[in-house]
């Protein structure tokens, strides 16, 4: 690795340690991405950390307001759909999504709150432990990107010193994850009594809210039995 960025091992230690602490070049980051074979999200994460961090700081965001139109599309979706700000607040639901997770329409609901240290979210995801390691690296990631954000530092602290979470935290903690879109949700839901119900996440990124997301929940079809389906296929 020192060979790669023309510089002596001595260096490429106390960058290593953290004692070089001035921002690398991109050509020094495009070089220890290549060699180490970090993916595009540990790329980011890499950029950000030698950056300090991403462009935007806490005092100069404006609180996120929904606006009439973004209102218009989340109650017109057929599907369970949430709007959420950067450090995972509910900032609006429809009808559908009010049905289905009750919680997220509490004052002070909290997505990752909720998934990380409820009994509720235990309960409720057949395959809790993978989800929640999914919103780790997404904390993980976000506090690379808003190193200085007060109310996500806050978050982190409560998430990681909470005894059920802490493992998730301290295994994997190269892995980063910027975004849950196309996550596959196993769970089971007092509206349906109780059945398995598979719902995938859609993730959309309004322009007009910066670091908000909106999120559609569709349901997908039950499998068909391994046997029926070869039937049918004969």
């Amino acid at each position: 690795m020192a060979d790669a960025l023309h510089r002596s091992e001595r260096w490429y230690r106390d960058l290593e340690s953290g004692t070089i602490t001035r921002t690398l070049t991109r050509h020094e980051l495009d070089t220890i991405g290549t060699l180490l074979r970090l993916d595009r999200v540990q790329r980011r994460a890499l950029f950000l950390v030698s950056n300090g961090g991403g462009l935007s700081s806490p005092e100069a965001q404006e609180p996120p307001r929904i606006s009439d139109e973004l209102r218009l599309l989340l109650d017109q979706q057929p599907f369970p759909a949430y709007v959420i700000d950067a450090t995972w607040n509910v900032l609006a639901v429809n009808t559908s999504m009010a049905a289905l997770f009750p919680w997220s329409t509490a004052p002070g609901a909290n997505l990752m709150r909720w998934l990380l240290l409820s009994a509720e979210a235990r309960d409720q995801h057949l395959n809790w432990e993978a989800d929640a390691e999914v919103c780790v690296r997404m904390l993980r990631d976000a506090a690379v990107d808003r190193p200085h954000d007060p109310d996500l530092q806050q978050l982190i602290s409560d998430t990681s010193q909470n005894p059920a979470v802490r493992d998730l935290w301290t295994r994997g903690a190269a892995d980063f994850a910027d975004h849950y879109d196309g996550h596959l949700l196993q769970m089971t839901l007092p509206l349906f009594d109780g059945q398995v119900t598979e719902l995938v996440t859609h993730v959309l990124q309004p322009a007009g809210l910066p670091g908000c997301r909106m999120t559609i929940l569709t349901q997908r079809a039950p499998q068909e039995p391994a046997d029926r389906q070869a039937v049918q296929t004969m």
